[in-house]
């Protein structure tokens, strides 16, 4: 049976400390030490395990009877307040989308922003085009022709140290304007005229190219986002941590009041062993609370009941009042 820890962290830290004004200083116990244990206990399916140090232990055998039960409530204080703090819930929300992730790249924000993004691009190359063109209209022809052919033995230096496509494409760009330098020898407005229509056609063709990618990622996006929606769906509906925290808190109850504390023990070599071989067969918590004995125990199964009753009236992880920051 599954039983929430942290009763049993306090079962056993609550014996440190019974006249305590500050029950976690007392025990040693860090905040960090909270983050580190709570979390895990409720999240883990291996639940039993806890820290605690040679002091703690020692502290722990020399506690008189009587003052156990109120330790182990107000370090359960502690550990409730602290359940119902942002950064707890904000660590389970952490652990949470390990367990469920989605990618935020995809939001139905981010989705919006792409569609009017895509929208926007034919006007936007449209003005780049208009731009380039009244950029070149302004040249003087025979100094654009000579300053295109003076541009030719560099590119061509140049080019020898391309490769693959982008080699390719210089390679052909290259071509273009020795072709059109070659036609218009001597004509230097008719080389303006043709380079001008050939750079607006480039510019063109690679707006168009630009617009065809970006519907294609347009529609990736939008399956993505259907995919993140389902994710998220997921994610939401695992984001509040009391239903799992009423089965835990549940499951201790129940351990609690199945532990019979008048059962007898026998020799067994160097251990000792449960007379009854029912009881030798339970699992490792049943003989771990057995071993706190009934009231640290009894005082966990109160504290347990109480916050469970508090959980099904719909009151949160903790009350206000009981929040230590």
């Amino acid at each position: 049976m599954k039983a929430l820890k942290l009763f049993l962290l306090f079962a056993l830290g609550g014996l440190l400390a019974a006249q305590s004004s500050d029950i976690l200083a007392d025990l040693g116990v860090t905040r960090a030490d909270l983050r580190r244990d709570v979390l895990p206990n409720l999240t883990e399916p291996q639940w039993f395990f806890f820290h605690s140090t040679k002091p703690m232990r020692k502290l722990a055998r020399q506690l008189p009877e009587g003052s156990r039960a109120t330790a182990v409530r107000a370090l359960g204080k502690v550990v409730r307040a602290y359940c119902a703090s942002d950064e707890f819930r904000q660590d389970y929300l952490g652990w949470l989308k390990t367990q469920y992730p989605y990618d935020d790249k995809y939001t139905d924000e981010r989705l919006a922003e792409q569609e009017q993004n895509l929208k926007t691009l034919p006007n936007a190359a449209n003005q780049a085009v208009l731009m380039a063109q009244q950029s070149f209209a302004s040249l003087d022809p025979a100094m654009l022709y000579a300053g295109m052919k003076m541009q030719v033995p560099q590119r061509e230096r140049e080019l020898a140290n391309l490769s693959g496509d982008e080699r390719a494409e210089q390679a052909r760009e290259l071509a273009d304007l020795k072709k059109m330098l070659a036609a218009t020898e001597g004509k230097p407005a008719e080389f303006k005229k043709q380079f001008l229509a050939y750079q607006t056609r480039r510019m063109q063709q690679a707006a168009a190219g630009n617009v065809a990618e970006q519907g294609q990622n347009l529609d990736e996006a939008r399956q993505r986002n259907a995919e993140y929606r389902r994710q998220k769906a997921f994610f939401d509906a695992h984001s509040d941590f009391r239903p799992l925290l009423r089965q835990r808190l549940t499951a201790f109850v129940a351990l609690c009041n199945d532990v019979d504390f008048k059962a007898s023990l026998m020799p067994s070599g160097a251990r000792r062993e449960f007379v009854d071989p029912v009881y030798q067969r339970k699992p490792a918590e049943w003989k771990f609370l057995y071993r706190l004995g009934p009231e640290a125990t009894l005082a966990a199964r109160t504290f347990a009941q109480e916050w469970l009753t508090g959980l099904e009236a719909g009151q949160p992880a903790s009350k206000p009042s009981a929040q230590r920051q």
